[in-house]
């Protein structure tokens, strides 16, 4: 029997300048636990730096899926709103390699998964918009590994199917969270005061999820984020046999 190939995994980085002997240099910068979720699943991790448009689509040639990750705030010009005095850091430059590598991947029918801004630009990618800052904010000060607070879970969705329950319990590390959804998402979970914590495709040919919280960080603890992870790694998986 042929062994099946293991997917590449594309995970989307930032910019993260770094002081060595009194010199400042820049460097590609994303959070390692993506890198061992990856490992984790069975993938083969490749770590996407923060580049142009042409790359976005290279790298949608090369991936079998692909994970947008956390870090600072989409600039709402892509979603035509002006700044809000609360809005955090922005980088021009990644917004410019993850939009195209959404609109590419999904063209491409690539698995994708974001996680905190990962969810943002998807759905800003797919004609959402973002709520620029929480009135009350969803940044835990425990941490990160550690579940705070609880979900709901829509019963018909396939989040529902993964976990086999109504209710979770998650971490949280963002201060925006999704305005108006993409026509092309539904909503998978939320939280006590409303907050859209979870989003997957309307589509049964496209798999998209997108979430809130961060599965990266506690699937060594919590198997329904490993057996989260491992769905994404299955729907990878086709795109690679």
């Amino acid at each position: 029997m042929k062994k099946k190939k293991k997917p590449i995994i594309g995970i989307t980085s930032s910019i993260l300048d770094i002081e060595l002997k009194g010199e400042v240099n820049p460097a590609v910068h994303t959070n390692h636990q993506y890198v061992k979720a990856v490992t984790e699943i069975g993938g083969i991790p490749i770590v996407i730096p923060v580049s142009n448009e042409d790359m976005a689509k290279a790298y949608v040639d090369i991936c079998d899926g692909i994970i947008f990750t956390s870090g600072e705030d989409v600039d709402p010009a892509r979603y035509n709103q002006e700044p809000e005095e609360e809005l955090q850091a922005i980088n021009f430059a990644r917004d410019e390699t993850e939009l195209p590598l959404v609109k590419y991947a999904v063209d491409k029918k690539i698995p994708i998964m974001g996680t905190c801004r990962g969810l943002a630009i998807i759905n800003v990618a797919l004609g959402g918009t973002m709520k620029q800052d929480l009135e009350s904010e969803h940044h835990q000060e425990a941490y990160r590994k550690l579940p705070t607070h609880e979900i709901h879970i829509e019963e018909d969705s396939q989040l529902y199917h993964l976990f086999g329950q109504k209710k979770a319990m998650v971490n949280s590390k963002h201060h925006q969270a999704v305005d108006k959804l993409a026509d092309s998402l539904s909503i998978a979970a939320i939280s006590d005061d409303n907050v859209i914590e979870a989003v997957e495709s309307n589509e049964e040919d496209q798999f998209i999820l997108g979430f809130q919280f961060h599965p990266e960080e506690l699937f060594a603890v919590d198997s329904k984020m490993l057996n989260l992870l491992m769905r994404f790694r299955e729907a990878c998986e086709k795109n690679a046999s």
